[in-house]
């Protein structure tokens, strides 16, 4: 590609308010919600959520998500390619969007085993292969090799 088309194909994906399919956006536009979430049960109707990290210079990817027991949950453990991920372990102060609202979040580390216990089935039903049967015996995160970080997105208790 040209010089020139680099920069305009870059000029029209910073406006667009987000990512774009694959491509990394910015600042996530959309309505801001006035309330906390308590229950994100609602998100399961989108396949991705779009998630906004680093305020001070937003950046912006879609990403699989999982809702357990009423909670939003994101894997986000270090893979050595995805920029987004680091981002989120300096900062924890993040933005998603489901349809047309951002949500401010806060992104929680999930350390307890029973916890991970809980998010690792949906984990393995959007992102992975097959869980070995042992793994699904205890969804113990050591048996299923499962060397992510789930983090926890909760909502402020003022937006």
């Amino acid at each position: 590609m040209r010089p020139s088309t680099v920069l305009l194909v870059s000029i029209l994906l910073a406006g667009c308010g987000g990512p774009w399919g694959p491509l990394a956006g910015g600042r996530l536009a959309g309505t801001q919600a006035s309330s906390p979430v308590r229950d994100w049960s609602f998100a399961n109707d989108y396949p991705l959520m779009e998630i906004e990290i680093r305020p001070a210079d937003p950046y912006s990817v879609k990403v699989h998500y999982y809702v357990v027991e009423g909670r939003l949950y994101v894997e986000a453990g270090e893979n050595g390619w995805s920029r987004w991920r680091g981002m989120l372990h300096e900062d924890p102060r993040a933005r998603v969007r489901f349809g047309e609202t951002v949500y401010p979040v806060r992104a929680i580390p999930v350390t307890e085993p029973s916890e991970i216990a809980r998010v690792l089935p949906r984990f393995y039903a959007k992102d992975r292969d097959e869980p070995s049967p042992a793994c699904r015996a205890t969804w113990d995160a050591s048996t299923c090799a499962f060397e992510g970080t789930f983090y926890r997105l909760e909502s402020p208790a003022t937006s």
